[in-house]
């Protein structure tokens, strides 16, 4: 993950220490890793009706949610100083402890604490339905996650699309007991993920070199899917994120995590 794409998650704040599930994706070595991928997701998802349980972040105490209100005021303060931080961070390392964070150690402590401990869980339920149609995968779900809509994948091609966007293949997740993070439990999978950054029209070769006083005029394209089988079940863990900006204004910005169980 880019220290831009970063960067831009971190303005929901903080949900990038708990959530950062693409950490442990591994690379694999063969260039037919993306057709072994899409085959993994033709087995897993049929067609038919599925119960999809909604998941979500377990609501934080008065506490919690009084130093995460700290913390984003005080980032914002010291905007430039985090970043350089941040940009320093290997995939995965937490943040160390500094003043600039506009909290005492004792509460980045109990932040740490509480932050790694959080896991996801089931918060709601929604219908959906899954459709083979012209050798693609279709979503059609009801009252929640229309983004998925948008969704294809094509078996015959191997290709992964969201609104006719190609997302490159990036590699087979194994979350183990200690690395989960789900209630559910333990599961392994593959990701997909494009990470496209623009400026007049340019595509920017490096987006680590932008400074931030430039992030309004950039047109960002950055979609993520993650799709994968639980360990102890046939449920099937399905993570989507998406966030296009054009030029400081937000088109689309979607985070939804769901747990497929086919009736």
């Amino acid at each position: 993950m880019t220290f831009l794409y970063r960067y831009i998650c971190l303005s929901w704040l903080l949900a990038a220490l708990v959530l950062s599930i693409d950490v442990f994706a591994q690379k694999q070595p063969s260039v037919d890793s993306n057709a072994v991928a899409v085959q993994f997701v033709d087995r897993l998802l049929s067609e038919g009706d599925y119960t999809a349980a909604v998941l979500g972040i377990p609501r934080q105490d008065a506490s919690q949610v009084a130093i995460v209100e700290k913390m984003k005021l005080a980032i914002k303060d010291n905007e430039q100083w985090f970043l350089n931080v941040m940009k320093e961070l290997e995939p995965g390392q937490p943040m160390p402890y500094h003043k600039n964070l506009g909290i005492s150690e004792a509460e980045y402590a109990a932040f740490m604490q509480f932050s790694q401990s959080i896991k996801i869980d089931k918060i709601g339920a929604i219908a959906l339905k899954i459709i083979r149609r012209h050798s693609s995968i279709h979503f059609e779900p009801k009252d929640f996650g229309d983004y998925l809509k948008y969704l294809t994948i094509d078996l015959k091609d191997h290709r992964i699309m969201v609104d006719s966007i190609d997302l490159p293949y990036k590699g087979q997740i194994t979350m183990d007991a200690q690395r989960t993070t789900l209630v559910a439990g333990p599961w392994k999978g593959y990701s997909w993920r494009l990470e496209e950054f623009r400026k007049d029209g340019q595509l920017i070769v490096d987006p680590n070199k932008v400074v931030p006083a430039e992030i309004s005029k950039l047109d960002v394209k950055a979609i993520e899917l993650i799709i994968g089988k639980l360990d102890h079940s046939d449920q099937c863990f399905l993570y989507l994120k998406s966030n296009i900006i054009n030029k400081g204004h937000v088109l689309a910005k979607q985070d939804i995590a769901l747990l497929l169980t086919k009736e």
